[in-house]
């Protein structure tokens, strides 16, 4: 019986020796942890990065340089990673959930990096080399008389990160960027200022009157564009350090803005298809009518320079329409037209609740295709507005069909970003206690395009800045109020347009251009913490 015993032990102890000798050896996860670009891209000390591999975790604080090394299983096939900042220093934690470990994993056996990049408020400018200023002088002509805007904007400037609105005439816009009006006989000044201590900057002009409507009158058109415009490609400034500053001349002549009249302006046909919204009721004369929508063409004329927008269409129990936009030379790519595509739902006090926006783009070797707009609909939440959840929430909702990844993000009660959380599912957990007693903001985004690791390395905020609803700004709009935390985005918007940066989809463009970008967002909901 004993040698029976004796040989069983020996058997199970070589089976135990022969798994362990087939086990793979752990895979090592390593990367750096940043604050976000807005922030000035630092390394993150003492962050806490957790990562759960099966049933194991593991967890470290980042070094100085925001350096962090995991161990996880050698089978694991993915992981979960959440990044958690030190206290009291304005950024939010993030975490992905299901990242394929395959995309980390080297075929030559060493570790790939992985960045993050946490969301934390914008960062002052750090002394260094004195700013070079130069400005763009000239005058605005229409058939040979100055054009003096009848709506100009202050003279200190405080205005010239704003885009054009619909109704202002005088308006010259550099660089897609800054924007001013024309004074006392066509004249305007644009300063330039470069922190790269830069001798020279460039980008391209675009002035005239965004005066245009379908109807005459701006306060029952449905259709704003301009009237007249000119489009210079390229105004080189001259920058120095000290007054006076360098002056660049650029007299301009304005043309119509109208297709009929005018070579350079085309017609854009744009189809909207609403069949995959949920909840939307889109006709005004309908009376459950809780949603409209609305497409803005903008031209993006360079490289070097951002993009200007061409007109507001609104959708009010349309379903099509014909955008003017400005006629890409045929066979042009380094240009495009972009459509962005919003439908919004509103409740009963006019709050905006969710929304979908489609990103449509085209150029001189497609300009001629018309459009269609398929929306996506909405993550629609299944946690009851207001609802009192424990420290740790589990917050879920609906799926969308077509839908790749979900981010769920969480707002303190004066509407900052605290956390957010990428994941395939329709649920997930907060992985760390938040305040007792406090109320929470959420919603949750999702498109038809972004994968898990599209995410990974970039900045959280974009997606931010994207769904950011200048509610003045939209002419047909100024009875609708904004979610609670359109006020944090509108500072991580105007922080990245400040910073010359346009916050783009995250997915590759070569598919841009053919099919568009889906993207939807939730309502925004409370919940309070027991």
């Amino acid at each position: 019986m004993r040698r029976k015993v004796f040989g069983t032990a020996l058997l199970l102890s070589g089976l135990a020796l022969g798994l362990l000798a087939c086990s793979p050896p752990p895979q090592t996860l390593q990367g750096k942890v940043y604050t976000s670009p807005r922030a000035g891209g630092q390394p993150v000390h003492g962050a806490k990065v957790v990562v759960r591999a099966g049933n194991q975790t593991q967890e470290v604080l980042t070094g100085l340089d925001g350096s962090f090394q995991l161990r996880i299983p050698g089978n694991a096939q993915t992981f979960n990673l959440t990044v958690i900042p030190p206290k009291g220093q304005g950024m939010a934690a993030l975490t992905y959930e299901e990242v394929p470990v395959a995309a980390y994993r080297s075929p030559y056996g060493a570790a790939s990096e992985m960045n993050i990049y946490l969301p934390a408020p914008a960062s002052a400018l750090l002394p260094g080399y004195p700013a070079r200023r130069g400005f763009i002088q000239g005058t605005l002509t229409l058939n040979g008389a100055p054009v003096q805007s009848t709506t100009p904007r202050p003279a200190d400037f405080s205005k010239l990160f704003d885009p054009p609105q619909p109704g202002e005439d005088g308006l010259v816009v550099f660089g897609g960027f800054r924007t001013v009006t024309t004074g006392t006989g066509g004249a305007y000044t644009i300063p330039v200022v470069s922190t790269n201590n830069l001798y020279a900057a460039s980008g391209s002009l675009w002035a005239g009157n965004y005066t245009g409507t379908d109807t005459g009158d701006p306060d029952t058109a449905t259709e704003y564009f301009w009237s007249h415009f000119q489009y210079i490609p390229e105004v080189r400034v001259y920058l120095g350090a000290s007054s006076p500053y360098p002056t660049t001349s650029q007299d301009v002549a304005l043309e119509a803005f109208d297709p009929a009249s005018n070579p350079r302006v085309t017609l854009l046909p744009v189809q909207h298809d609403y069949s995959a919204l949920g909840g939307f009721t889109l006709d005004p004369s309908n009376p459950d009518w809780n949603a409209l929508a609305f497409s803005v063409p903008s031209f993006v004329h360079a490289i070097h320079s951002g993009e200007v927008e061409l007109g507001q269409y609104y959708f009010l129990g349309e379903n099509a329409k014909s955008l003017r936009v400005y006629k890409i030379p045929q066979g042009a790519a380094s240009q495009q037209i972009q459509v962005l595509h919003v439908a919004l739902r509103f409740d009963e006090s006019f709050q905006v609740k969710d929304l979908s926006q489609v990103y449509t783009w085209r150029d001189g070797t497609n300009l001629d295709q018309a459009i269609t707009a398929r929306f996506l609909d909405t993550p629609k939440l299944a946690v009851a507005d207001g609802a009192t959840l424990s420290s740790t929430p589990t917050l879920s909702w609906q799926g969308v069909s077509g839908a790749k990844i979900y981010v769920v993000s969480v707002y303190d009660g004066d509407g900052n970003l605290v956390w957010a959380g990428f994941t395939p599912k329709t649920s997930t957990t907060i992985p760390f206690p938040l305040s007792s007693g406090a109320t929470y903001f959420w919603d949750v985004y999702t498109d038809d395009q972004t994968e898990l690791v599209d995410y990974i390395g970039k900045s959280p905020e974009v997606i931010q800045a994207r769904l950011h609803l200048n509610l003045g700004h939209l002419a047909k709009l100024e009875r609708l109020r904004p979610s609670p935390v359109n006020v944090y985005r509108e500072k991580v918007a105007r922080a990245l347009m400040e910073a010359g940066q346009t916050p783009m989809p995250e997915a590759a463009y070569q598919r841009l251009l053919q099919n568009g970008y889906r993207e939807s967002v939730s309502e925004t909901r409370t919940f309070t913490v027991q």
